[in-house]
């Protein structure tokens, strides 16, 4: 979804910087000299600090990760017959949050909440209060790894927007910058 939406701003005029994780698919070669690798929730979290402050509009399309294996003891290795290993997690950072908890009035951040189509919108309208979010696009689980899209833009005032069902990508991406352009 960020690389659609990555294609539509630039298709538009408008400069873009495409924060790219490990695991995602190749951007084409159009984005290529605005798109920056990251591989962990610490390397995004850096790179959203030095890009954001120049920022008018950050699309967060997709947590890196909900949680983070706790800080592992590197200085051993284990051995197999040491026993089964037992993986700590701990929730990681809330990029999103932190960006919009230091955002200017001139900048604009939108966030992704995936969520179960049973409470979708009450728990992505939840997430944008919590958040401090401007407005969140209620995506279904279904959408997951799928070609098309079936969101909802809910903004900071309450108003959720339905966009037409099963849009590919690319028609969602020109759909939700169109809302956005409407309401800054």
């Amino acid at each position: 979804m960020g690389i659609a939406v990555a294609l539509e701003a630039r298709s538009r005029g408008h400069d873009v910087t495409l924060l790219l994780g490990r695991g995602a698919m190749e951007p084409p070669e159009t984005l290529t000299g605005c798109c920056e690798r990251f591989e962990t929730t610490a390397d995004l979290q850096q790179l959203l600090g030095l890009r954001f402050p120049s920022a008018d509009l950050l699309i967060m399309a997709a947590a890196v990760s909900d949680f983070i294996p706790q800080a592992v003891d590197l200085s051993t290795k284990r051995s197999r017959t040491d026993g089964p290993l037992h993986l700590s997690l701990e929730p990681a950072p809330d990029l999103v949050a932190a960006v919009a908890s230091s955002k200017r009035a001139d900048q604009c951040v939108v966030g992704f909440a995936l969520e179960s189509s049973s409470d979708l919108t009450e728990r992505a309208s939840a997430k944008l209060l919590r958040k401090g979010l401007d407005a969140i696009v209620a995506n279904p689980l279904e959408t997951m790894d799928a070609d098309c899209i079936s969101g909802t833009l809910i903004t900071a005032d309450g108003v959720a927007r339905e966009a037409p069902p099963g849009l590919s990508k690319p028609d969602f991406a020109a759909w939700l910058l169109d809302r956005i352009a409407a309401q800054t």
